[in-house]
């Protein structure tokens, strides 16, 4: 992420994280593009998958991470198509990329790998509320 121009504040997640999308958003259609940039208060993890190493999924830390999602306001589903992990809070230092289309994605059952799977929204989740809130305005 090479500058904060365009983003704006999203959520802070149930104090958890600060959430920022991208405006303007990209319109598809049916689909609105939302981009999520999130910074953690504390380094989390992500699976890295290398098929020919002995070891096939190690886990990386990462401070911040950038999402792209499909909102279909129409049918009120979301489906995370890429995630962008980052070893610093700004955005400057990206070293990881998952993408829905991904091997590792489509061949694992993994918690993480499910987070592709479209999906309805969950309103009683604040971030996904807002998330339609701003798709769907």
């Amino acid at each position: 992420m090479s500058s904060w121009a365009g983003w704006v504040f999203l959520t802070n997640n149930s104090h958890g994280a600060n959430d920022y999308y991208y405006s303007p958003l990209e319109d598809k259609g049916k689909v609105k593009v939302l981009r999520t940039f999130t910074q953690l208060p504390v380094d989390a993890k992500v699976p890295y998958h290398t098929p020919k190493a002995v070891v096939k999924v190690m886990l990386y830390n990462y401070s911040s991470e950038q999402s792209t999602y499909e909102i279909n306001c129409q049918e009120q589903t979301i489906h995370l198509t890429e995630r962008i992990f980052y070893q610093d809070m700004v955005g400057k230092r990206p070293f990881i990329t998952h993408k829905e289309k991904d091997t590792f994605i489509q061949q694992s059952n993994s918690e993480f790998a499910k987070q592709f799977i479209k999906t309805p929204l969950h309103f009683d989740d604040i971030r996904h509320f807002r998330m339609h809130e701003i798709a769907c305005k």
